[in-house]
């Protein structure tokens, strides 16, 4: 790299890095708003905030899917907070973006954590709703800083199936069909009736370990009832939070074929 490149204070390229990630936005407006005026829309304390932490972000070391990663979050950010703007809502002014001695504000430390947690993130499907996780965070004042970490650091450890499970669980009402109405069975009706696989149960354990899910009669039930199962009011702002409703019924699907319920002869 020469002196003048070291020296140069322009945004860092990621410009089109979102385009690779699965279901991501093209990078058109995570490109536009590095490179100048272009998401001006979302203010100028949130677009500061977005700029200086995806930059700083590039100038580490990180690998060129990573750069993709962070690329996408910020994409998602920007565009759903554009989006909420055009609808009435309006960017939280409650010194969240305020910075302090130190050149950091509450903002940097949410939005960092998010970022980071987006490079690392294996699952790319996440990636998308972690950027919605970061938009919502900046319009809610509700949020402090630990509530907001607290949900930063469930979405980091939850998998993409435990997040669709919650998706799934919020709108089991739409995969209820008419042979599911009766919980009550006779044992000779569920012999040779396979059980949901032990990976997929534990999934379901752990979901009540982080206090999303409650009720330990639905997980130790058999068949697996679904509907037994009571989202805890974290859960629901969580799934609010990362707008876990945009997730495509399609691909709730696997979710709603390892679920047992209703599945036997009454």
């Amino acid at each position: 790299m020469t002196e003048s490149e070291d020296n140069d204070p322009s945004p860092p390229e990621i410009v089109d890095a979102g385009a690779d990630i699965a279901g991501a936005a093209t990078g058109a407006t995570l490109g536009t708003f590095l490179g100048g005026p272009a998401g001006a829309a979302i203010g100028a304390a949130m677009g500061h905030t977005l700029r200086k932490i995806g930059a700083e972000i590039n100038n580490r070391y990180i690998s060129p899917r990573e750069d993709e990663r962070v690329a996408s979050a910020l994409s998602y950010a920007i565009e759903r907070a554009e989006e909420k703007i055009e609808e009435g809502e309006e960017i939280r002014d409650d010194g969240f973006f305020d910075e302090g001695t130190d050149d950091r504000s509450s903002a940097d430390e949410i939005v960092e954590g998010a970022l980071i947690v987006a490079q690392r993130e294996h699952e790319e499907r996440k990636v998308e709703y972690i950027g919605y996780l970061i938009a919502n965070i900046c319009f809610d004042e509700s949020l402090d800083g630990s509530q907001s970490n607290a949900l930063i650091s469930t979405a980091e450890r939850m998998s993409w199936r435990q997040i669709r499970i919650l998706s799934y669980l919020l709108r089991l009402q739409k995969f209820t069909r008419e042979d599911r109405t009766t919980h009550t069975f006779h044992p000779d009706s569920v012999r040779g009736l396979e059980a949901s696989p032990d990976d997929f149960l534990h999934e379901f354990s752990e979901l009540q370990q982080m206090r999303l899910l409650m009720d330990l009669e639905a997980f130790v039930d058999f068949p697996l009832d679904p509907s037994k199962y009571v989202i805890s009011k974290f859960g629901r702002q969580l799934y609010a939070l990362m707008e876990l409703e945009r997730i495509a019924s399609s691909a709730l699907q696997e979710i709603d074929d390892l679920c047992k319920f209703g599945r036997y002869d009454t």
